[in-house]
């Protein structure tokens, strides 16, 4: 579009695109952003991004700033998942009146399948991340060990068995380790018996119960194939029961020093390169998002054969069984895709970015990464975010990692229409209490409260007032789910009175500690893994600083923005604007006048179905009719001992 007005802009109306779907800049409206604000917010992120992606494009190919590929940076006070847990599928809301229902009259949820895995020839995402040889190669099979080891813990805190079931491989004896494979020579009976069930087209292990853990994994046809030497013979399934995560964590480590799948050694301390065991425990932990989006987990066919020599460091054996006995901190966040999805898509926010700005901050964005994204150059993107918020962008490496290229056209698609996949929702609402976990902000209302403007007599800004009223909401997810800050202030005398002493204040708030809940077993409050763990996290801060442009659109210069997420994003926020911290909703309350005629609100009754005419002014002296005889009797004081009663009965 010309960073024009809307009067120069109006003969694009016959263009293939509608001009209903890009944004038009327009001067002195109250919704629609003015040409300098159009003009300023895309070249700024323009500039902002071009820094990160030159930061990204700086960095040695195959190596990580150090410290950024550490898990432990996303843990901050995450909750443990509880050590004893329920056998069904865990509810993420119970509304409160159909917590007396029973069970009966809810219809049976579908057993959970495995996830099915794919081993495909062409290049699968992970290739074009930068990783070695050594770690595409192994991914799958390392993936498959963590996703079962990650099964099993889940199994044991529900106090579920497991055994093998009679799905398996079956080893062949060959001597010709040229084909992409895996040749087992040297690897311990157990070791064998176990990748033969979890390598399987089928699930290897049965479980007790219809419900399977979110991370159980098959492999799709016959793509992976195991070799045993000559003197090698293969076990029967009577000769082993499954091992516990415990036991298949020491396999895992058998696994790694069989093979030397250990770090590639770095002469720079300042940068390190991408283990295959870290590269496959990122991926399991994403495997839960993926079945959700109906992705499909792709890997390079597996290759390994027995290193001639090497030393495997202890030291990463110590990582492995740290990360195991660390499991149910990680499981908190893994096994639920809406945690992540908050989590993945804050790396696009910006603080300072207004509502009705958040297109102009998206299309710069897909102008600066668009071909980057388009080239498939995933390492040079996963970079770019790590420059800026590193434990956001772990998780984008973890998404890379599962194979599915498809997966990187979602950044187009929620620049354009802030949403990743179509008919399936969106993932990217924040969560304040993800937040909170991992410290790192996903919106406005994660900032402290802003002091009143001595410039601003009078006049409070709105981005505070939503923060106070989401101090009235926290139970209620829907009223906290604005990630982009409002614009401008309004007159103290619009807000409700109730708001003024925390709108006056300098109290903030602060999170505290989690409890995990369940209608019959009452679990302790968890402080989260530093406090209870007591171990320190590497700081890795944010740079969420916006560089200034100074560039100026000439008269030729055309960008195409799409309105959808200006809009969306403006209609969301006036929606918590209107309502006020007891519950009320009116127009009233957003004190912008004449908004609810504007373009932008054609056809939507978000906030129109909500108003209700103002009722006539009653005198006080004059009844439309006569008291009840409860009321008269309650105005002598007939029943002032009982209504005492009863309020000292309610609060017991």
């Amino acid at each position: 579009m010309s960073w024009s007005n809307s009067q120069a802009t109006s003969s694009r109306v016959a263009t293939s695109t509608p001009v209903s779907s890009l944004l038009v800049a327009q001067d002195d409206d109250i919704l629609i952003p003015s040409s300098s604000q159009v003009r300023q917010t895309f070249h700024d992120g323009r500039e902002t991004w071009q820094y990160f992606l030159g930061e990204a494009i700086d960095m040695p190919p195959g190596l990580w700033p150090a410290g950024t590929l550490d898990p432990y940076i996303t843990l901050s006070d995450v909750p443990a998942l509880p050590a004893n847990l329920p056998q069904s599928r865990s509810t993420r809301h119970v509304d409160f009146a159909s917590r007396s229902r029973p069970s009966s009259v809810y219809p049976p949820e579908d057993p959970r399948t495995p996830i099915r895995c794919h081993i495909i020839l062409s290049k699968p995402a992970s290739c074009f991340l930068g990783i070695s040889s050594k770690t595409t190669n192994s991914l799958a099979v390392l993936t498959a060990c963590w996703s079962y080891i990650l099964s099993v813990r889940l199994l044991e805190m529900q106090g579920r068995k497991t055994r093998y079931s009679t799905h398996r491989l079956w080893p062949q004896q060959v001597q010709d380790q040229e084909q992409p494979a895996i040749y087992l020579d040297g690897a311990s009976p157990a070791l064998v018996r176990w990748l033969c069930a979890i390598l399987c087209s089928e699930l290897g292990y049965s479980v007790e119960g219809q419900e399977l853990p979110p991370w159980a994994v098959v492999f799709h046809g016959a793509g992976i194939r195991l070799f045993l030497a000559a003197n090698m013979k293969a076990s029967t399934a009577r000769d082993f029961s499954p091992p516990s995560s415990s036991e298949a964590t020491k396999l895992l480590v058998e696994l790694c020093q069989l093979f030397d799948l250990g770090t590639d050694a770095v002469d720079d301390n300042q940068w390190e390169s991408l283990p295959p065991y870290k590269a496959a425990f990122f991926g399991a932990l994403m495997l839960p998002l993926y079945d959700g989006m109906r992705f499909i987990p792709k890997f390079p066919t597996p290759h390994l054969v027995p290193a001639r020599c090497g030393e495997f460091s202890i030291d990463i054996q110590t990582n492995i069984y740290q990360y195991a006995r660390d499991l149910r901190y990680f499981m908190t966040l893994s096994m639920h895709p809406l945690a992540l999805g908050s989590i993945l898509w804050s790396i696009f926010w910006q603080p300072d970015v207004e509502c009705h700005l958040v297109s102009l901050w998206l299309a710069s964005i897909l102008e600066v990464l668009g071909p980057t994204i388009d080239d498939s150059r995933l390492e040079i993107l996963v970079k770019t975010f790590a420059s800026r918020r590193s434990r956001v962008a772990l998780w984008w490496l973890s998404l890379f990692l599962l194979g599915d290229l498809s997966t990187a056209s979602w950044i187009r698609r929620y620049a354009e229409t802030l949403e990743e996949k179509y008919g399936y929702g969106s993932l990217s609402p924040p969560d304040p209490m993800v937040s909170a976990w991992t410290g790192s902000k996903q919106s406005f209302l994660d900032d402290e409260k802003t002091f009143p403007d001595a410039t601003r007599p009078g006049q409070v800004s709105r981005a505070d007032l939503l923060r106070c009223r989401a101090n009235f909401h926290l139970q209620d997810t829907a009223s906290i789910a604005l990630a982009w800050r409002p614009w401008g202030y309004m007159a103290k005398q619009d807000v409700e009175p109730e708001l003024w002493p925390c709108l006056e204040s300098k109290c903030s708030r602060q999170y505290h500690s989690f409890t995990w809940y369940h209608p019959n077993k009452s679990y302790p409050a968890t402080f989260g893994f530093r406090r209870e763990e007591k171990r320190d996290i590497k700081q890795v801060p944010d740079n969420l600083a916006c560089r200034r442009s100074g560039e100026q659109c000439q008269s030729a210069c055309q960008h195409e923005v799409k309105l959808a997420p200006s809009k969306k994003s403006t209609l969301r926020m006036l929606s918590f604007l209107v309502g006020d911290a007891v519950g009320g909703r009116h127009s009233d309350n957003a004190a912008i006048p004449n908004f609810l005629q504007h373009r932008w609100l054609r056809g939507w009754e978000g906030i129109m179905s909500f108003d209700a005419p103002s009722l006539p002014t009653l005198d006080v002296d004059v009844a439309v009719k006569e008291p009840s005889w409860f009321l008269r009797r309650w105005i002598k004081g007939d029943n002032d001992a009982r209504f005492q009663t009863y309020v000292g009965n309610s609060e017991t």
